[in-house]
């Protein structure tokens, strides 16, 4: 049988010592096995080490991977996760590698929780040369933790990661998430406050802190506290460069209809606000409309209709950033254009209006919004929503949400142009 390298180093080690003739020659003989021992070792080492680094990518990749077929149940998600490790060359069960799959995972700071998944992959390594310095057996690991997309894609995010509260429900009030989630990135422990008889009812809550207050949350899929942030689908989106007015003063008084003002599949720039009077009337349609200062305001008895178009608050001094009054007893219906930069965007402001700043949309069951209403600096205040026969796909999106009367939101948004918001796998360990 060959003798081992082990084996054989001994061998000539005890033939050198035993040996008295040329003791200088030995001396170097031994000193050159020793040099090439620890070179040997550090070969070994250097290969270790490249092995662990792929061990550890195949891991991260066989995490996320699982998490996103998390939703086909859990041999679906064993499948998909060792067939990743497989394209990185870790078979389970051949040449000695294992692959765990933990869904919760059984360790770390995901212990236990159902919303994630843990990938271990274990491989033991042979020895040569650090034979002869290390005798206990040595297996490369690595281990991923992605988190898993939870519950439905929501139909209301509050941005703010530093308030403590960041959705507040108060009063008598009903909140109807009609097939949607509400998501609120807080991580203070009141990030939902549901404060008296208040009632929310959602198809799932993913809330980074906790929730308090004496009120109702119910959920079909659960709540998930705790949660990582959910990520803003429409923080990419740029306000288009501008100049001089197209419309200055778009105000129109009591009992006043004014014809359409339509952006032709264009720009158009609204220069001093809007503003509609009780009994009036205001239309913008096809394109886009900056309001350039002033604000945006929908007095009681009066109808503003948005139809195929965007709302875009901001302002090119600086100051004076348009805000949002829409009075009880108003008409509001607005749809968001379907496609190009600003599809499903019904109204947007400008992030770089002062965080103080208030947007009230109070328009009741006859205030219908079709899209997205984007304010991801600012407070906003919402009572309304679809009734039968209306908007089919509202989404809201701001710094900081208060339902300050009932709420019905509908996520019927198929060819609707919004985006999905969404809480998607992330590694986190």
């Amino acid at each position: 049988m060959k003798p081992s390298v082990k084996n054989f180093v001994r061998h000539e080690l005890g033939r050198f010592l035993r040996d008295s003739r040329g003791a200088t020659s030995t001396l170097i003989a031994i000193s050159l096995l020793v040099l090439l021992g620890f070179a040997g070792a550090a070969t070994e080492t250097s290969v270790w080490f490249v092995g662990k680094r792929n061990l550890q990518g195949a891991a991260d990749a066989a995490a996320f991977g699982a998490a996103l077929a998390s939703g086909g149940g859990n041999t679906v998600l064993q499948t998909e996760a060792k067939a990743t490790t497989s394209r990185y060359g870790y078979v389970d069960g051949t040449n000695g590698v294992v692959v765990t799959v933990n869904k919760p995972p059984m360790s770390g700071r995901f212990n236990g929780n159902i919303h994630a998944v843990e990938v271990i992959i274990e491989q033991p390594q042979k020895r040569s040369f650090s034979a002869l310095f290390l005798n206990t057996a040595l297996t490369l690991r690595g281990r991923a933790v992605s988190t898993i997309q939870f519950g439905a894609p929501a139909c209301v995010l509050a941005l703010n990661a530093g308030a403590n509260v960041d959705v507040l429900v108060n009063g008598t009030t009903n909140v109807n998430l009609n097939g949607c989630s509400l998501a609120v990135n807080s991580p203070g422990s009141s990030a939902l406050d549901i404060v008296g008889n208040a009632i929310i009812n959602a198809a799932s809550a993913q809330i980074v802190g906790g929730v308090a207050g004496n009120g109702t949350l119910t959920t079909s899929l659960g709540v998930e506290t705790g949660a990582p942030p959910t990520q803003d689908p429409y923080a990419g989106t740029t306000i288009p460069a501008f100049s001089g007015c197209d419309i200055n003063n778009a105000n129109v008084g009591s009992h006043t209809n004014q014809p359409a003002f339509d952006a032709g599949g264009g720009t158009k720039v609204i220069c001093g606000g809007v503003g509609a009077g009780s009994q009036s009337s205001l239309t913008f349609q096809n394109g886009t409309f900056i309001v350039d200062g002033g604000s945006f305001t929908a007095n009681s008895g009066s109808t503003i209709t948005v139809q195929n178009a965007t709302i875009i608050l901001t302002s090119s001094t600086g100051t004076n950033y348009p805000n949002v009054n829409i009075a009880g007893g108003s008409t509001v219906n607005m749809s968001a254009p379907t496609t190009g930069p600003f599809a499903g965007i019904a109204m947007m402001q400008d992030p770089n209006t002062p965080l103080n700043t208030q947007n009230n949309f109070l328009g009741g069951s006859s205030q219908n919004i079709n899209g997205v209403l984007y304010f991801p600096a600012t407070d906003m205040k919402f009572a309304g929503g679809a009734t039968s026969g209306g908007a089919s796909c509202t989404q809201i999106v701001a710094d900081q949400v208060t339902f300050a009367g009932n709420v019905q939101l509908n996520s019927n948004c198929n060819g609707s142009g919004t985006k999905k918001i969404t809480s998607p796998p992330q590694l986190v360990e």
